[in-house]
């Protein structure tokens, strides 16, 4: 027998699907491996033991292509957009196989654009599917060409010259002359057009600049805890002046605002620990026993806005007795600004950021101006922009640093790398919780917290002038 050609060997194919579709994709897999293909799927091929998320990743590291099962689910499942991330950046083929109508996500739509979809109404029995395997046994298989409106070519037929067309023309001198002029004429105003375009390019580029860095880069500008901050490029201004930045990972665990009252679900005597108490519909109380998720008065923009090494609370200070498991306190820490040098500190941007209220308050928004902020919900939009995942892990100094332990519990119990961060926005109808990014162990981006709990994550942001910038 002839030795099989590198193309010929063929791997596994690795299944991506929401767990609501899990009995489709189990179908697809059995197909697939009664006709020869062997499959990954998740959880079956999970090893007992093993870090999930290590290996899935062997999964799809170790597999010839991905077959995506598309629904509204998998389109918003921080899960399934792992796995596509990663293997667009290992080049692995992926075919989508289209459950239902939906509308991609900005992130799914930045990374299956160019890929190869199958309906399963028109597929039923996946002969499609295993017609896509059978090809890329072969080499053949892959992403197939965006469609064009380019016109096609023209079949229209010219009459052709002959003497019988051709008259004397005896004033052939005089229309020369004037197409001469006409010309010199028309050359003049085509100068002057230039000459003006000119000129307004010019005083365009004065107001323009190069930016020397792209959305979706990584640079270094800052410290923390001693250590240098990593940021990605979120935005950029349209003169390329300035640059909006978020942290690549959780830089520490703290609470949002801590406890008004001083004791975390407790005042004046009384235990506000039980599922059902006044603190539930009391929006004062909630504040004094729970914190409050007002932005503009938060303990965590004070110390995010603060580079003195002994920062003032104007209220409350984050004490740790004011939080749910009396841990993390950070009344002492010096302010996050405090590691920033001079000329890093000049380069930072003040804006104002609008966000919304809670029921204590008359107006439906407050306005801060701040120079570190947390991001809203309508920010969080800029991550689809960018093709930025919205999912982050803890440096491990923010692991190390953290006293309540909520990370490493989910990490060894759940094998869940990532960390759920603090957005600045309030939850509505309440004047204590905020919201949060998850870590994506749901198929929900987003959770509801109260803001006196201190084991979730800081992802600070912030807007740079490049101008003043001197990244590393």
């Amino acid at each position: 027998m002839n030795q099989m050609t590198e193309q010929e060997l063929f791997m596994q194919i690795f299944i991506s699907h929401s767990s609501k579709n899990a009995e489709e994709a189990a179908r697809i897999c059995r197909i697939l491996e009664q006709n020869g293909t062997p499959c990954f799927i998740a959880p079956r091929d999970i090893r007992s033991g093993h870090p999930y998320a290590e290996e899935l990743i062997d999964g799809i590291d170790h597999s010839a292509a991905i077959i995506l099962l598309m629904s509204e689910e998998a389109n918003h499942s921080p899960h399934v957009l792992r796995e596509v991330e990663r293997a667009v950046s290992k080049s692995i083929p992926i075919l989508v196989y289209k459950l239902e109508e939906i509308v991609l996500s900005k992130s799914m739509e930045y990374y299956l654009m160019t890929h190869q979809w199958i309906s399963a109404q028109s597929d039923e029995n996946c002969v499609d599917v295993l017609r896509f395997v059978e090809d890329l046994k072969h080499g053949t298989a892959g992403s197939i060409p965006r469609s064009t409106d380019a016109p096609g070519p023209n079949t229209g037929q010219t009459n052709p010259v002959s003497p019988q067309n051709v008259t004397k023309d005896f004033s052939a001198t005089d229309t020369i002359r004037k197409k001469r002029l006409s010309l010199a004429v028309t050359l003049l105003a085509v100068l002057c057009v230039i000459l003006g375009g000119a000129f307004v390019l010019i005083s365009h580029f004065q107001n323009q600049s190069v930016s020397p860095i792209a959305i979706g880069d990584t640079v270094t500008f800052g410290t923390y805890l001693g250590e240098p901050i990593e940021w990605r490029v979120l935005r950029l201004s349209e003169d390329n002046r300035q640059a909006v930045l978020i942290s690549a990972n959780i830089l520490t665990m703290k609470a949002y605002d801590a406890a008004e009252g001083g004791k975390y679900n407790w005042y004046d005597g009384t235990d506000y620990w039980s599922r059902e108490s006044a603190a539930d519909t009391d929006f004062s109380l909630q504040i004094l026993v729970r914190g409050n998720n007002i932005w503009s008065s938060s303990n965590i923009r004070t110390w995010l806005n603060s580079a003195d090494e002994v920062v003032k609370y104007a209220d409350q200070a984050p004490l740790s007795t004011a939080m749910a498991e009396r841990k993390n306190g950070y009344q002492n820490e010096a302010g996050f600004l405090h590691g920033f040098t001079e000329e890093e500190l000049a380069a930072i941007v003040a804006v104002d950021n609008t966000t919304q209220s809670n029921p204590l308050y008359d107006a439906d928004t407050v306005t801060t101006t701040d120079r570190i902020y947390l991001l809203s919900l309508e920010e969080l939009s800029w991550f689809d922009d960018a093709g930025i995942s919205k999912f982050a892990l803890p440096t491990q100094a923010a692991v190390e640093q953290d006293e309540s332990g909520w990370y490493l519990l989910d990490y060894n119990d759940f094998h869940i790398e990532e960390c759920s961060w603090w957005l600045r926005e309030p939850v509505e109808g309440t004047s204590s919780k905020c919201y949060l990014v998850g870590n994506g162990y749901t198929d929900q981006l987003l959770r509801q917290e109260n803001a006196g709990l201190e084991g979730f994550g800081i992802r600070p942001a912030l807007t740079v002038d490049l101008r003043k910038a001197d990244f590393r």
